[in-house]
């Protein structure tokens, strides 16, 4: 699915990240290959996409990070809320868990939107 060819009540999960710029490149190619499993294995999932973005201004408890960071988002376009809450109730916490061990980063925010 193409990001121009989101139809009215695409689910989009958004998961906003950072990692320490020294591992950024890891973390990127890790993210990449990570995002297409999730979209081969969890039922529900549909497509993702992933962005490096510049550092975000106006988060005050960002913003104090300096250039330690490099920040990241991942956009999930997912099925249905029901498969999403599924998602968040069996594998997120276990997900984010191995994340934060193996590559230390902080996970600033995850929001779900719907094209209207």
């Amino acid at each position: 699915m193409s990001s121009d060819s989101y139809s009215t009540g695409t689910l989009i999960y958004e998961v906003n990240l950072s990692v320490p710029r020294e591992k950024a490149d890891e973390y990127i190619d890790w993210l990449r290959g990570f995002t297409k499993t999730q979209v081969r294995t969890i039922p529900g999932f549909i497509s993702s996409v992933v962005f490096r973005q510049p550092k975000p201004y106006g988060l005050h408890w960002l913003s104090e990070e300096g250039d330690a960071k490099t920040y990241m988002t991942v956009h999930y376009v997912i099925a249905s809320q029901e498969d999403l809450d599924e998602y968040l109730k069996t594998s997120q916490p276990e997900v984010a868990s191995a994340e934060q061990e193996r590559f230390e980063f902080l996970v600033t925010s995850r929001r779900t939107m719907s094209v209207v």
